[in-house]
């Protein structure tokens, strides 16, 4: 890793940390955060810098048991609308979300914004993609419990 790669990611970890995120320290020298959602419970997101960007990855879900050219026409359609990132899937069909960012362009500010759009884009289409793309019944409620409510998260994890 060289020693710009190095320094990026110690803002990084700086940044994450004056937004009161708790970083993790990664071996692949990145980090990782929880942030909150009304629909998943917790999004658990990679940061990583590169030699001139900063990398940003989410998990969203698992491969879809059916319909998987709705829920990957859903994504492609949804890429349309939203800045900074984008979904995509691993080699083993599981959905991300990424997103670039120039290291020029990073700072506490930026990073916080594309975070609450993570959140966002999450929220606004995690049940859509699950319900498409497993056979879950109507009555089942998915996300996060109400606060204090003690109750699981359930197939918030799917």
């Amino acid at each position: 890793m060289s020693a710009e790669v190095i320094l990026l990611n110690a803002r990084v970890g700086a940044y994450l940390k004056e937004l009161d995120l708790a970083p993790s320290a990664r071996r692949d020298g990145g980090w990782s955060v929880a942030l909150p959602s009304l629909k998943r419970g917790v999004i658990g997101v990679g940061v990583l810098a590169r030699e001139r960007t900063v990398r940003l990855a989410s998990f969203v879900m698992r491969a879809p048991d059916r319909d998987h050219q709705a829920v990957y026409r859903r994504m492609l359609e949804r890429n349309m609308q939203m800045a900074y990132w984008r979904f995509g899937i691993d080699p083993d069909g599981d959905l991300f979300l990424t997103a670039h960012l120039a290291d020029d362009q990073l700072g506490p500010e930026s990073l916080d914004a594309l975070l609450g759009l993570l959140v966002t884009y999450v929220d606004e289409t995690y049940e859509g993609l699950v319900r498409t793309g497993f056979d879950i019944p109507a009555h089942i409620q998915l996300g996060a419990p109400p606060p204090g409510s003690g109750a699981s998260p359930g197939l918030a994890d799917v």
